[in-house]
């Protein structure tokens, strides 16, 4: 998934929550409230919102999607490159070091190793 497809995903789901929102605070009927009022609260991070219980009301909370965008693109921007880290361990005066990773071949072996193989 890019960063714009996860900024799709994530605006979608404010504009449902912000829906939800609307539609609960402005509710009437107070046993619709009562339905709606637990399901809601079981998925309040989920569906970017807080309960105001003073005012029984559900407010939306933008700040969740910005966080979720801001993990997303440092997980999948920063971290998912190992030149990234490294340059910034260097910038901050931190040694690093260069590994070569060689590759393991597919077979494994069957033979059976004896005590004295093994250990000593």
């Amino acid at each position: 998934m890019t960063y714009k497809q996860m900024e799709a995903k994530t605006s979608a789901a404010l504009e449902k929550a912000r829906k939800t929102v609307e539609f609960f605070n402005s509710a009437t009927d107070k046993d619709v409230k009562d339905n709606i009022r637990e399901n809601l609260k079981q998925n309040l991070n989920k569906w970017y919102m807080s309960y105001d219980s003073i005012n029984d009301k559900f407010i939306l909370n933008d700040m969740l999607p910005k966080l979720e965008l801001y993990n997303f693109q440092v997980n999948e921007v920063v971290y998912k490159s190992g030149l990234s880290i490294k340059k910034s361990c260097e910038d901050n005066g931190i040694e690093t070091i260069t590994t070569d990773y060689v590759r393991a071949d597919d077979t494994i072996s069957t033979k059976k190793l004896s005590f004295k193989d093994a250990f000593l």
